[in-house]
């Protein structure tokens, strides 16, 4: 199956909206490409074993961002897109609001978090030269 969700009951995140991470994933490493079939709502439901409401929410969401496009009585599919700045900036700011969630959580501040971000893109520039 292209896309693998692995759901976390103890991240305190919602489970569509962890369906709809685990697409976006699989869209931006490779493993679900242009023309690819997702597995229709209740087959994910199923597999997951939660119900199909919440995989309907995920999949709608997903075509209103424009990431998936549904064709009536073919399936869901990744949606054609270029690369939009603005999307990519909506998409950094969900991803720093979650990452700085999550740290929050472990009582770790947003500063110590972006001060890791940046040791370790530092450490991964050096060590590329």
């Amino acid at each position: 199956m292209p896309v693998e969700v692995q759901l976390d009951y103890d991240r305190g995140v919602p489970i569509y909206r962890q369906i709809i991470d685990a697409v976006l994933s699989a869209l931006s490493t490779g493993s679900l490409s242009l023309g690819e079939q997702l597995p229709t709502i209740h087959e994910l439901a199923r597999r997951i074993d939660v119900n199909p409401n919440t995989v309907a929410r995920a999949y709608r969401d997903l075509e209103q961002g424009g990431h998936l496009v549904s064709r009536r009585g073919r399936g869901t599919f990744p949606a054609p897109r270029s690369p939009d700045p603005v999307d990519a900036r909506v998409a950094l700011r969900e991803i720093y609001t979650r990452a700085v969630a999550d740290a929050s959580r472990h009582k770790i501040s947003a500063q110590d978090l972006v001060a890791y971000f940046q040791e370790t893109l530092d450490d991964s520039s050096s060590s590329s030269r």
